[in-house]
């Protein structure tokens, strides 16, 4: 699944909004100021994608090209909310009208032909707009799985096929860890376990307690289901049944939930308690693979059973040794585990992911890692061009691997309309610096903090002014090129090509450059002009110099 190009008619601030991407490549990096449209556009492939899969009109007007499984599709969506599919024939290379209901056509594994497998949606911020769009798949999902197998069709469902769009929520993190440490045997899953050891300092899994409670759909009244789970039924019921065998010491209490600050009501609760890895080893097995026992987790929280799980890891010596809960992971620990738990245990083939800011609480030497990282959980290299990963993110260290074509830069001209174009340059081996300063966010200082580069301003224009300078701006001087010595600045008078262009571009250098902070495109185009001129006049006298 390789998105290669979209355009939007007119939905929030996208109008004729158009992106190509590069699909050559599993990555897509959107960039730009905040408010942009970034996070729309996420949200606008997120509806495309499921109103597809639920066979609903289109959103709104819109032209998608893709490739799927070694095919290429379009789908043009009009206002009126009606779809054209069209299949690229390889022969004459032209597009061709198919019907819908061959675009709808699943293989014999139940994978659609001409879809995505999976759309996988994360948003790491407190709005639950993206969340929202997920909504519906999600119930049909809860619906199935807490149905036992006898009141289902005769004919075998996957699951997963009625949740072809996935949300991540924070407790799919824990998830994550917890089947990290199945599959003892496999040798990946021995690999992704060193990766634990080396980046995130977890040892290996100390113990579980699944504490679960009575669901709101729990009656007493209630017919049929298992009676130690308030007569919970299907796969849900099968996981608990599978837990409680292993835990020790099944126990049962009324405990209090925090509702508001006045009633914090008794909610009838059971605590099942795993001691060691080997317990839930053994539940894993009835599974087999550690995408199928990840499902059997997350089961309890959809069906609303589960109220909370107490995950204890064992830590390296590097790190004191000693056990903490998944809670005391750090906020970027837990945001790792989340996002590359979901690459590992839910991806397929033809898989797009759409995340928003999955990197906001990473340190430097993560972020910078970051794209690796992923590489290294969703397999790439196996799963050739099955996969496209589009996020955003506002961290300049993750650029710092990217060539131009795999980046998005969002900018906003003056009326408010929003275009989408790929960088100048390539980001990888601009250096931090240089990446700051160009059109990825042009930042005029490149990073430097804006009192020192409003001194060194001032000591540029006075230092290359030709006239002599009055007592008054002698002694400005003096002051701002100590205190910029005091930072380990020096001023330079040895390169006398440099020199030259200083003086040349203090001359000419327009006064609302100084004073912005963040430069527009047009002004980042101006100066990238004024600058290549300066160059070429000092290159011309230079040469008649000679």
């Amino acid at each position: 699944m390789r998105l290669d190009k979209v355009t939007i008619g007119d939905w929030k601030n996208l109008k004729d909004f158009h992106v190509d991407f590069d699909e050559e490549s599993p990555y897509t990096v959107l960039v730009g100021e905040n408010g942009a449209g970034k996070s729309n556009l996420i949200e606008a492939l997120t509806l495309i994608f499921r109103n597809l899969d639920l066979d609903l009109p289109a959103p709104f007007d819109y032209q998608l090209q893709y490739r799927c499984r070694a095919q290429s599709i379009r789908v043009v969506a009009g206002a009126d909310g009606g779809l054209r599919f069209e299949l690229l024939d390889q022969e004459n290379g032209s597009f061709k009208e198919i019907s819908k209901r061959r675009f709808m056509e699943v293989d014999a594994a139940g994978k659609p032909l001409f879809r995505p497998a999976f759309v996988f949606g994360y948003y790491s911020g407190p709005s639950d707009r993206l969340a929202s769009l997920y909504e519906e798949h999600r119930r049909r999902y809860y619906r199935l799985i807490i149905q036992p197998q006898s009141k289902r069709d005769a004919k075998p469902v996957d699951s997963n096929a009625l949740r072809r769009l996935f949300y991540a929520q924070t407790l799919h993190g824990q998830f994550a860890l917890l089947a990290f440490f199945m599959d003892q045997e496999n040798g990946a899953g021995a690999e992704d376990r060193e990766f634990l050891r080396e980046h995130l300092q977890i040892e290996g899994l100390d113990s579980v307690l699944f504490a679960l409670k009575r669901p709101p759909w729990f009656t007493t009244g209630k017919k049929g289901g298992d009676p130690r789970f308030w007569k919970a039924e299907g796969e849900v019921r099968d996981f608990l049944d599978r837990l409680y065998s292993a835990a020790l010491l099944p126990m049962r209490m009324d405990r209090r939930i925090p509702i508001d600050l006045q009633k914090d009501p008794l909610v009838e609760s059971l605590y099942l308690f795993l001691p060691n890895s080997a317990a839930l080893e053994s539940v894993y097995r009835s599974y087999g693979s550690q995408y199928s026992f990840f499902t059997a987790l997350e089961s309890t929280y959809i069906s609303k059973v589960l109220a909370e799980v107490r995950t204890r890891v064992r830590m390296t010596e590097a790190v004191g040794g000693g056990a903490v809960t998944y809670r005391d992971l750090s906020e970027g620990e837990q945001q790792l585990l989340l996002v590359l738990g979901l690459l590992k245990f839910t991806a397929e083939d033809e898989a797009l992911f759409l995340l928003d800011e999955p990197d906001t609480h990473l340190n430097p030497a993560w972020s910078t890692q970051y794209l690796e990282f992923l590489d290294r959980f969703i397999q790439l290299k196996k799963r050739g061009e099955t996969c496209h990963i589009i996020m955003t993110s506002h961290d300049p260290l993750v650029f710092s691997r990217l060539e131009r074509t795999e980046v998005q830069v969002f900018v906003r001209d003056k009326q408010g309309h929003v275009s989408a174009q790929q960088p100048a340059q390539d980001p990888r081996g601009m250096g931090i610096e240089a990446i700051l300063s160009s059109d990825l966010f042009r930042l005029r200082s490149g990073g430097l903090d804006l009192p020192t580069q409003r001194d060194l301003d001032i000591q540029r224009r006075l230092s290359m002014k030709e006239e002599p300078l009055t007592e008054q701006e002698r002694q400005e001087l003096k002051v701002v090129t100590e205190r910029l010595d005091g930072l380990g600045f020096w001023r330079s008078g040895q390169d006398k090509l440099f020199e030259l262009f200083l003086q040349k571009w203090t001359e000419r250098e327009r006064p609302e450059w100084r004073q912005a902070v963040e430069l527009t495109p047009e002004q980042l185009h101006d100066r990238e002009k004024l600058a290549a001129d300066i160059v070429a006049e000092i290159s011309v006298g230079g040469s008649e110099n000679t």
